[in-house]
């Protein structure tokens, strides 16, 4: 089974449950993915359908519902960073990823795509992206921002153990698993190795890698890392993975908009990894749905 995450619904400016809902139920989708723009009056308002299963939550992503001490135009999957070096910043990070594992539970979810931060004080998140647009970016440069980047991460992946160690506790409790996430921006983790790094510290414990096939191929694209890599590494642990096409430094595409050879990824995806389609507008209905019957062409469903 193939879901759909909200945040197609979320982004075309929906602000009641059924809004948020029926426009997916319309194109033949069963299940959903519960993304970091639902509020809680949003939550509570689609409660009734979704403990009946209609549609059937798979996975919730951090955080979710929005906050309480956020407005909504600040949620996002980083609204706190829980590799910060501000201890009062990690203990937001820390509270508000319990309260999500805690939906998660209360829907009977099984997992939680998790975020794990970023480096602090880069300037720009994506001068990369930005660079590679403008033809400034090639190996000379990624190698230097790699070099920089390896000075900065260290503190910053102590602080992600710190955090994890307390999140994985109560996710444990609570029965949930927890899907580390690839990342879209380089400054962000985990990148690479890292991510074997955070697996192997917890080894044992509920956690699991969640592969993004749009964000692998916007690492790959900008050199750091390609997508096969990451699904040779991680695919053992995958327990979900997010479902969108890339073009160039741009995803969140329909699947078959783009270059990422769902082929190859298909061959990594074991029995009972939870599959969720993220795409982002303006792709249309149609367009998700074209998407959806491509990736069952390349034997992914």
């Amino acid at each position: 089974m193939i879901g759909l995450s909200t945040v197609w619904t979320m982004k075309r400016g929906a602000s009641t449950p059924q809004e948020v809902l029926d426009p997916i139920l319309d194109l033949g989708f069963e299940a959903i993915e519960l993304e970091f723009r639902i509020t809680g009056k949003l939550l509570e308002g689609m409660a009734p359908s979704l403990k009946a299963g209609a549609p059937r939550v798979i996975s919730v992503h951090n955080f979710c519902p929005v906050p309480d001490i956020l407005p909504p135009q600040k949620a996002g999957g980083d609204a706190f960073n829980i590799a910060s070096l501000d201890r009062e910043e990690r203990e937001r990070a820390v509270r508000y990823t319990c309260r999500t594992l805690e939906v998660a539970h209360e829907l009977e979810v099984g997992a939680v795509v998790l975020h794990l931060g970023y480096i602090e004080g880069e300037e720009r998140k994506d001068a990369p992206q930005r660079a590679y647009r403008e033809g400034r970016w090639g190996k000379e440069e990624l190698q230097e921002y790699l070099k920089e980047r390896s000075l900065k991460a260290p503190p910053h992946l102590d602080a992600v153990f710190f955090s994890l160690e307390r999140v994985l506790r109560r996710a444990e409790t609570l029965g949930v698993k927890v899907g580390v996430e690839n990342r879209y921006h380089l400054s962000e983790i985990p990148l690479g190795e890292e991510i074997g790094m955070v697996l192997e510290e917890f080894a044992g414990g509920p956690i699991g890698y969640w592969h993004d096939t749009g964000h692998a191929a916007v690492a790959e694209a900008l050199g750091a890392i390609r997508q096969k890599e990451l699904l040779e590494r991680y695919g053992a642990r995958m327990i979900g993975i997010h479902l969108h096409d890339a073009q160039g430094v741009d995803d969140h595409l329909p699947p078959g908009k783009g270059g990422v050879d769902f082929e190859m990824v298909g061959e990594f995806l074991r029995e009972g990894v939870l599959k969720v389609m993220e795409i982002h507008p303006p792709a249309t209905g149609e367009e998700i749905v074209e998407g959806l019957q491509f990736l069952r062409e390349k034997g992914i469903s």
